[in-house]
């Protein structure tokens, strides 16, 4: 046997010790490795395109899960995260359970469900007859006209409110209902209960005769009202009408006075609508100063000057409800601008609603009647001898006059009485619950657009309360009376509060509840 030289064994030693080096890196460094790595299964393109369980969204395979390439499903960081979400997608994210139990608020008193208020047009294509000395000027006048009047909830009431006005003489085509109600087609489609707050009845304002818009979405009182100037921007409106819908408005055929809006000498009577139109020619006559709005009743009804608002800004929507319409009237007065007040009509403030509307028309067999009506309630036994006496006379002469209403229909006199008595009704115990009918109806669970009735309330309460917090905080003042305070225009988000916000906020206290134009209540 030959000797092997010494020079091959320290080169043998050499290579051998390479070779445990690299058997070492393989075995303890790269294999753990790539065990490790192989466990994260990237997919590939069909397995974006595969549906079926472990998938996500519509064919998107979950990293990992059972939608991958491959016959077991691979336990990677992603599929392992999957499983978790899988295993309980409803328990909380958390150290451990959860005890907690709901208590629910007691049930809720209903109102008795709202039922037919206007069976003529229930069950007729047309409306009642206008009596003739009513009836809107034919041909109609030159000037634009139209009436807009916003509707959110309580169908029956809005019904009321419009029957009212074409009674009175404004022409139906000029009335435009605006549905504010955040159910877009819905009603248009006959989709909503008529015991739901939203219900609209869009086949009987057809018969009506007037228009029916409709807002995009819910809007506040003050974005409703920037609704309105675009509308009138956009069907070139100078001017406009608007209206309040908890109103019953009559032409006061007993008014006995001259008025300069209109020629006594040779038409002694005129409805509230020519009253109206005269009242616009008299503001745009020659030499009469810049004028914004022209208040009947204050703003239950009023006429707006469209370009005056725009001038100042229009409406502040960061004010949505209550105090947005002091803001908007204070700047239109800084800016100079002029708001009178007259009178064109009689117009109630009311929350009831005459159990048949046909009443207004004056149809012979609709009495003008309402629910809570005093007269009809039984006297309580507390009262006087001589107030039990004199309830008794009054539902004596009630009850006097059906024959009369059976044969020629309501007279104007016993309607002005009967209007009255709801808007007494309305404010009884200084009108704590006047805005009670927008709750009126509670029904419609089933519906689409669903609201539950109290949690919407609850929720403007919060927008009402969060406006006049920001009306405080912009004028520094709480309440309405700022030109009493010596506040002016230039003074916007300038001025200091004048009470101590850890005391009270803003929507509290103060003044709130005086007249913006005498700073009185």
């Amino acid at each position: 046997m030959r000797t092997i030289s010494n020079r091959v064994l320290p080169l043998a030693a050499r290579y051998i010790s390479v070779l445990l080096a690299a058997l070492l890196v393989f075995y303890v460094i790269h294999e753990p490795l790539n065990v490790a790595v192989s466990n994260i299964l990237l997919p590939s393109k069909e397995s974006f395109r595969t549906t079926g369980p472990g998938n996500d969204q519509d064919g998107l395979a979950v990293l990992g899960g059972e939608g991958a390439n491959s016959k077991t499903p691979s336990v990677g960081p992603a599929g392992a995260a999957q499983g978790i979400r899988d295993k309980n997608l409803q328990t909380p994210i958390g150290d451990g359970e959860i005890n907690y139990v709901k208590k629910y608020k007691p049930e809720p008193i209903p109102y008795t469900p709202i039922g037919d208020h206007f069976p003529w047009i229930t069950h007729s294509e047309s409306p009642p007859p206008v009596l003739e000395n009513n009836l809107p000027p034919h041909p109609h006048v030159d000037e634009s006209t139209p009436l807009l009047i916003g509707f959110t909830r309580n169908w029956p009431l809005l019904l009321q409110c419009v029957s009212s006005y074409i009674a009175a003489g404004w022409p139906p085509e000029d009335i435009y209902i605006v549905e504010n109600t955040g159910t877009f087609h819905a009603n248009r489609q006959q989709a909503l209960d008529l015991q739901n707050p939203f219900f609209l009845n869009h086949t009987a304002l057809a018969i009506l005769g007037v228009n029916v818009l409709s807002t995009p979405t819910l809007l506040s009182f003050a974005q409703l009202q920037n609704y309105y100037l675009n509308l009138a921007l956009e069907r070139d409106w100078q001017v406009f009408w608007w209206s309040h819908m908890d109103v019953i408005v009559l032409s006061d055929e007993d008014v006995k006075k001259n008025d300069r809006d209109h020629d006594w000498d040779h038409d002694p009577y005129a409805t509230i609508y020519e009253r109206c139109v005269g009242l616009l020619r008299y503001l745009n006559g020659p030499d009469m100063p810049p004028w914004s709005t022209h208040f009947f009743s204050y703003d239950h009804l009023a006429l707006v000057n469209r370009d005056a608002y725009l001038e100042v800004g229009a409406w502040d929507t960061q004010i949505p409800y209550y105090a947005s319409d002091c803001d908007m009237y204070l700047r239109l007065h800084w800016a100079g601008y002029w708001q009178p007040q007259s009178e064109a009509g009689l117009i109630f403030d009311v929350a009831a609603v005459l159990d048949d509307i046909a009443a207004i028309f004056r149809a012979p067999g609709a009495h003008a009647t309402f629910k809570g009506d005093p007269v009809y309630v039984e006297g309580g036994e507390g009262g006087t001898e001589s107030e039990r006496a004199h309830h008794e006379a009054e539902l004596k002469r009630e009850q006097d006059m059906w024959p009369w209403v059976e044969k020629e229909g309501e007279t104007f006199a016993h309607l002005v009485e009967i209007a009255g008595r709801m808007q007494d009704m309305k404010w009884v115990d200084e009108g704590v619950r006047r805005n009670s009918w927008q709750g009126r109806q509670t029904g419609g669970q089933e519906d689409p657009f669903y609201r539950d009735p109290e949690g919407f309330a609850a929720g403007l309460e919060t927008l009402v309360d969060a406006g006049r917090r920001i009306f405080a905080d912009k004028w520094g003042h709480r309440g309405c009376d700022l030109l009493a305070m010596g506040i002016e225009g230039k003074d916007a988000w300038r001025l200091e509060r004048d009470w101590d916000i850890h005391e009270s906020p803003g929507s509290v206290g103060g003044n709130w509840g005086k007249d913006w134009m005498t700073g009185t209540s």
